[in-house]
């Protein structure tokens, strides 16, 4: 059986020694031999501000904090030991920030059940606690819901009851324009500027409604994840990670907390197991981007066995990921944010992702009626199909307005 090499040749002679410490800390389960290899990487000189930074950036401070602390005995330098406290401290924030997270979450799923819109939670806090197994062990980020679209303008209604503003205020679009937004987009992001929490309400999974994959979110059952007595609902434990491996594609795996997530779960995975994963991704039509995924943890997380039906790195759509996620991760020594990825690279990373004409079709749409364009220039109904050719003075407006602001 034909496996990847472990680590890809050019991508290993460009990692800083301090992102190869980061990689080992964000192994999970943690081994003896993982334990050991962090020992030893730990007591050559490194650039510790750099290695922080890195923990940060990457979303990892709560699981390289958990790795460092349980591999290092005894630190073997001051500098060390400044590192451990801050990741102490950033750990215990993300621990209160997670709870509080957690209070939000049910304040906001026992709204909606109680206004009868079934909800599922994607990623967050129950892939932290079914995975790592504490919910601090995750860095916190923003709250993903999925529901039905048919519900969409019902749960716009809860969230800004709840005080929370959408980045695009549905209730104020023209039926065409909400027409085509429930159709050719697949969520919302909403703030609420006094707590500080994000919400990103979907009603798909993916931005392209012609890519592959969409089922995942269809079928009946799902996996109920606890939390004392509040429960949620959260898709199948593998459908889940296909979604994770498919997201992560799009994001061109720029944060490696999204690889670790996938990693934790695959790393221990029998052969037969793996098998069955691939088989049930090619039903869906997403295997390469789970071949490429697990590539990227091959290379850099290590996994103990692979799978005769995962495709090989000469795969055109495989290499074309990998391709991408490698120049998105060494942007800015590996310190890249998603305003440092040209919009034009990410346009025609998508576009060669999938040749099939109606998957094209769909993203050109999005471009010619990108829904920022509807508040610049608020047509009414009847002229909606005249948008394409305000296409190009909007994006020049945006571009100035964008180099007028102040940094940050």
């Amino acid at each position: 059986m034909q496996q990847p090499e472990k680590l890809a040749p050019e991508a290993a002679r460009s990692r800083p020694p301090e992102l190869d410490l980061l990689l080992l800390c964000a192994r999970w389960p943690q081994r003896d031999e993982d334990r050991r290899l962090i020992r030893d990487l730990s007591t050559r000189p490194l650039d510790w501000p750099r290695f922080l930074l890195l923990a940060q950036h990457h979303r990892l401070a709560p699981l390289v904090s958990q790795s460092l602390h349980a591999s290092v005995d005894e630190s073997p330098s001051p500098a060390l030991d400044a590192v451990l406290d801050e990741l102490r401290q950033l750990s215990l924030a993300n621990a209160h920030q997670a709870l509080r997270s957690l209070a939000e979450l049910r304040r906001v799923v026992q709204e909606l059940r109680a206004r009868a819109i079934p909800v599922r939670v994607l990623k967050g806090l129950p892939l932290a606690q079914s995975v790592f197994g504490e919910i601090g062990l995750r860095s916190t980020g923003d709250i993903d819901l999925l529901i039905d679209d048919s519900s969409i303008l019902e749960a716009d209604r809860v969230l800004r009851g709840f005080g929370y503003r959408g980045l695009f205020q549905l209730e104020r679009l023209t039926p065409r324009q909400f027409a085509f937004y429930r159709t050719h987009w697949r969520d919302n992001a909403y703030q609420n500027s006094a707590t500080g929490f994000e919400i990103d309400l979907h009603w798909r999974l993916f931005r392209n409604c012609r890519m592959p994959g969409a089922g995942l979110c269809d079928t009946p059952d799902g996996q109920s994840i606890s939390f004392g007595s509040f429960q949620v609902e959260t898709l199948l434990q593998r459908e889940n990670l296909l979604y994770l491996s498919v997201h992560g594609t799009f994001d061109g795996w720029l944060f490696l907390k999204s690889l670790a997530d996938v990693a934790a779960q695959v790393r221990t995975m029998s052969e037969p197991e793996l098998d069955e994963l691939a088989i049930l991704a090619e039903g869906y039509g997403i295997l390469p981007e789970l071949s490429a995924a697990l590539t990227l943890v091959r290379r850099t997380l290590a996994m103990d066995h692979w799978s005769a039906h995962l495709l090989p790195e000469s795969d055109p759509t495989v290499s074309h990921i990998l391709r991408y996620a490698h120049r998105s991760l060494i942007q800015k020594g590996f310190l890249a944010g998603r305003e440092d990825i040209p919009h034009s690279t990410t346009m025609a990373f998508e576009f060669g992702l999938r040749r099939n004409l109606r998957y094209r079709r769909e993203l050109l749409l999005r471009v010619l009626y990108r829904a920022r364009m509807w508040q610049t220039f608020p047509l009414p109904d009847i002229l909606f199909g005249l948008y394409p050719l305000l296409s190009p003075f909007e994006w020049a407006l945006f571009r100035l307005r964008q180099q007028k602001a102040p940094p940050g």
